[in-house]
């Protein structure tokens, strides 16, 4: 996010023309996620959590499509069964998560790590892969 597009939209979240992101400081929980999908579903924004730590969480069945979690932590993290259609992954750490049944079509995965991750059933319509 630019610092001169962002406006504070409330006491916990901040948002630009494309992207809304959580001010919340520190590791994440699901519930902030899912807060987080929420605000930006009502403000017609897509998520920002680009550089967050979200490793060991479990996001099953969440729709983080047109996010960007570029260089995030999603290390151990199960999101089966979730929707990251178009989302910006690049030089994420996926390392041993579970992306069993996801969609991931048109994501850019290039750079991410990916030792010991879970694809069965992973969708993988013209995603950029490293």
């Amino acid at each position: 996010m630019s610092n001169n597009a962002s406006t504070a939209t409330n006491s916990k979240f901040k948002e630009d023309s494309k992207f809304i992101a959580t001010l919340k400081s520190g590791r994440l929980t699901r519930t902030d996620v899912m807060a987080l999908i929420k605000e930006a579903l009502t403000r017609n924004r897509s998520v920002d959590l680009k550089g967050r730590d979200l490793h060991n969480l479990n996001l099953s069945g969440l729709s983080l499509g047109r996010a960007d979690l570029s260089n995030a932590n999603l290390s151990n993290t199960n999101l089966s069964n979730s929707i990251l259609f178009n989302a910006n992954l690049h030089n994420a750490n996926f390392s041993y998560a579970n992306l069993s049944y996801i969609n991931l079509s048109y994501a850019d995965l290039s750079g991410a790590r990916m030792e010991g991750t879970n694809l069965l059933s992973a969708i993988l319509l013209k995603t950029i892969l490293s």
